[in-house]
């Protein structure tokens, strides 16, 4: 894609969106192609930055970068299962160690 054509298309898509956020956000721009409003949660205050990047490069590359992201996603998930197996698995056996020397203790 040309580059003119990419600063074109994040123009209008960047004002869009600042248009749709700015009907119930304080917004303001930071940069040609990011804007931000500040958000209150649970008494926290913080910011929301909004970036519009378009890339210049053809072709699948965008599905590519979709399914690696869902590869490192699925990859997160199945590390937190088993990170939390084996942690369940010290718990157990941890207090089957203390009700163990606690037994022996007493008798």
């Amino acid at each position: 894609m040309k580059l003119s054509n990419a600063n074109a298309i994040r123009t209008r898509i960047v004002r869009d969106l600042f248009d749709k956020f700015s009907d119930v956000e304080d917004c303001g721009f930071i940069a040609s192609n990011s804007f931000n409003f500040p958000v209150v949660e649970d008494g926290e205050e913080g910011w929301v930055e909004i970036v519009v990047k378009v890339t210049k490069d053809g072709g699948d590359d965008g599905y590519a970068k979709r399914d690696e992201y869902e590869m490192k996603c699925s990859e997160k998930v199945e590390k937190a299962k088993a990170a939390a197996e084996k942690k369940a698995k010290k718990i157990a056996k941890d207090k089957a160690d203390r009700e163990k020397r606690k037994a022996e203790k007493e008798g």
